[in-house]
């Protein structure tokens, strides 16, 4: 298991292995193993893939799924907020477990197009699932589920939380936006950002005739 300790003995020699076996003390050595290293490497440089987005959905998860089964609660946190989205998915979930905690056996979910708590509930669990693995499939579905008529406002509706649903879907338009801005940014730096910008531009023009359908 991963743990700070090991995570600090690593980047006190850089990565370089060889200078922990020329110059760490005995306690150093002894608390962290080569395959401690090898993992650390190997998380390093998946971090940074996957902050540039240049791995596939499946090699992200996997990626994901393998540092949560190596590292310690903090280990993790250290690993993952080196990625620049990381914390606004983080949000998203959040908001997810918020509308899951507003369901219960008596929740109207009829107009919301499930015909009942249980799949509804399974559907919530599973897109909170993939939005904690970053999967931006998931959050653009999530940002449809936000859209007038849609789930979330649907839901809301039939069930007597309106007020409280406007302000929980302008938080996500916030941290939806931000995503975007530093997907944006990642664009300029691996391919020059021309078309990205292009692309952005649209985008924030379609988001915005969405929500004022809302309004």
């Amino acid at each position: 298991m991963l743990t700070i300790e090991k995570i600090k003995i690593y980047n006190k020699f850089g990565g370089d292995i060889d200078g922990l076996t020329r110059v760490g003390k005995s306690t150093e050595k002894n608390l962290i193993s080569d395959n401690d290293w090898s993992l650390i490497d190997e998380f390093e440089q998946d971090i940074k893939l996957i902050s540039d987005r240049l791995v596939s959905k499946e090699y992200r998860e996997k990626s994901l799924i393998k540092l949560n089964e190596n590292c310690d609660l903090e280990t993790k946190d250290y690993f993952k907020s080196k990625i620049p989205f990381y914390s606004d998915f983080k949000e998203v979930s959040e908001i997810i477990a918020n509308i899951k905690s507003r369901i219960n056996d008596e929740t109207d979910t009829v107009w919301a197009g499930f015909d009942n708590t249980e799949v509804l509930i399974k559907e919530l669990d599973s897109d909170q699932k993939q939005i904690e693995l970053l999967n931006f499939d998931t959050l653009e579905k999530t940002m449809v589920e936000f859209l007038p008529t849609s789930t979330y406002q649907e839901l809301a509706m039939s069930n007597g939380w309106s007020d409280e649903y406007l302000q929980i879907a302008e938080k996500f338009d916030s941290i939806h936006k931000r995503i975007r801005e530093k997907l944006l940014t990642t664009t300029y730096k691996n391919n020059g950002g021309s078309s990205a910008k292009i692309k952005n531009s649209n985008n924030n023009k379609l988001w915005s005739k969405l929500k004022s359908l809302w309004s």
